[in-house]
């Protein structure tokens, strides 16, 4: 391995701490695993559906709620 040096405001060090202190891993083994994350080959920018898949199917309704009468509007 090779020996990178940062400059980063104490804001940011303090972050960078805190993480570590909270998942029991060291300061460099956060700061590698966040640049694979943004930086690595494998990276795949996830659509709004990937993001929101969870909440699919948890709304009852019309599939298409472009059926919807409303009241009140248009010429009803």
């Amino acid at each position: 391995m090779e020996t990178v040096t940062l400059k980063l405001d104490r804001r940011h060090v303090e972050m960078l701490k805190q993480r570590a202190k909270a998942s029991g891993r060291s300061q460099g083994a956060i700061v590698r695993d966040l640049i694979e994350q943004h930086l690595g080959e494998k990276r795949r920018r996830l659509s709004l559906h990937d993001r929101a898949r969870d909440l699919c199917g948890s709304v009852s309704g019309p599939r298409d709620l472009s059926t919807r009468k409303l009241t009140g509007y248009g010429s009803d």
